[in-house]
């Protein structure tokens, strides 16, 4: 019954979107389709899953629910006022000059981000290797390096927030790439530095986290700049598909580096014949679909906070004790330690938590899209994309827990803001020039 309810409920919600936001994606298609693609992993039960309670369900019901009236919301109060705006195209002037001179402003600080992002991840690797000996000895250490990491609140001499300069570059990575309607060697560069930082932390949600930023700004961004061209995309399509395959086997690559190095189990108790039969596979492995699917049936147990970065302000103050970052694990049979964003909302605000948050959040994302389509700000872009990532990783934590996520978001804040001084700067330039040229 589970396989006829929920795609019903899927293919409902998706033509819903489609009708408020006139296009396929959107937050309310990207939540449906994460939420219903792990529901169905779950339920396949390819693997000795425990019985999802009638509580849990009602949770993810009315998380979802609250999402769509919070939507709903805003058209209705958008409506009432309807008759005070008016009908304008989307400004482009800005991004005009962001790509005057051929981007160079764009490019040269693309540059510079990403290789910032290169030094601080190296500079993670240099003490790894100055710890171990050598980098081979640094992955026969990986499930040290990760307890570390994990209980001892990090490894001492490593630089920290260096490497998110990463998520900057990758930002104006999926900027470029959007405009320029093709992908290129400045699509991929940003990945590095944030790959090798992530494979010196044995983690994988930083890539994740970088992946799904590229995905959402390249979207926004590219619907902006199209919405009243004929054309929505002119994107060659062997460009698109070998540059696709080639990040996307990176990104695969450098995850499965990770789960070597952490020597992941691949062998479950009680997993079905289909699921043995993958063992070994690099893309979809038992461990991958424990990944994808086992956060339900951590729903019921519930751990701390979601004001992690606060708390670990606050605890520098002497105010209160931080917290774990990492999260109490439980066994469904097998051990599992992420049970969705869900979890943490509950923990800290209970029901009244799970009703209002994802309220808040669709209100505040509907009306950040329309003011997106009609201003065209990158500042509301950058914050707008953010909020996709929470929808993005609600399927297994609340992001914000995570201090990449709000450290990464107020440096692409700060970079927008320099990189506009300097292109105003540069054209207040050219202007006095050609001023001074026809004066005289």
């Amino acid at each position: 019954m589970i396989f006829i309810i929920v795609p019903t409920i899927a293919f409902i919600s998706f033509l819903l979107g489609k009708y408020i936001f006139n296009r396929w994606f959107n937050h309310l298609s990207l939540f449906t389709f994460i939420w219903t693609g792990m529901i169905l992993f779950y339920e396949l039960r390819l693997l000795p899953y425990k019985e999802i309670v009638p509580a849990t369900w009602i949770f993810i019901i009315s998380t979802f629910l609250s999402l769509i009236l919070g939507t709903l919301t805003y058209l209705s109060i958008r409506k009432l006022f309807s008759h005070q705006e008016s009908k304008t195209e989307i400004n482009k002037l800005s991004f005009n000059n962001l790509f005057a001179d051929d981007a160079k402003v764009v490019k040269y600080s693309l540059f510079i981000f990403s290789f910032i992002s290169i030094a601080g991840a190296i500079q993670h690797w240099m003490v790894l290797i100055d710890m171990f000996g050598s980098i081979p000895k640094v992955f026969l250490n990986a499930l040290t390096i990760y307890r570390l990491n994990t209980e001892a609140g990090g490894i001492k001499g490593q630089v920290p927030f260096v490497s998110n300069f990463g998520y900057v570059a990758v930002f104006w990575g999926a900027v470029y790439t959007a405009y320029k309607g093709k992908f290129t060697f400045l699509s991929i560069l940003p990945f590095i530095g944030i790959i090798i930082k992530e494979t010196s932390t044995i983690g994988r949600a930083g890539i994740l986290l970088g992946l799904f930023e590229f995905i959402f700004v390249f979207l926004l961004f590219r619907h902006c700049l199209t919405i009243n061209d004929e054309n929505k995309f002119r994107f060659s399509k062997p460009n698109a598909t070998i540059s696709i395959t080639f990040l996307l086997a990176l990104l695969i690559f450098a995850a499965s580096v990770v789960k070597i190095s952490r020597v992941s189990f691949e062998q479950y108790q009680g997993a079905s014949k289909t699921l043995r039969e993958l063992e070994g596979n690099l893309i979809l492995s038992p461990s991958v679909y424990l990944y994808l699917s086992a956060h339900l049936g951590v729903l019921n147990e519930f751990a701390q906070n979601t004001l992690l970065p606060l708390y670990n302000f606050l605890d520098r103050l002497d105010v209160v004790e931080r917290p774990n970052q990492y999260q109490k694990g439980y066994f469904i049979p097998m051990w599992v330690n992420t049970g969705t964003f869900i979890r943490e909302l509950f923990a800290d605000f209970n029901v009244f938590g799970l009703l209002l948050f994802p309220y808040l959040l669709g209100l505040l994302m509907t009306y950040l899209w329309f003011r997106l389509v009609k201003e065209g700000s990158l500042y509301i872009l950058v914050i707008l994309s953010y909020l996709y990532i929470i929808i993005g990783f609600s399927f297994l934590v609340m992001i914000t827990r995570t201090s990449y996520w709000i450290i990464s978001l107020t440096l692409n804040i700060l970079s927008i803001f320099i990189i506009s001084q300097i292109v105003k700067r540069k054209q207040n330039k050219k202007a006095a020039i050609l001023l001074g040229t026809s004066r005289s």
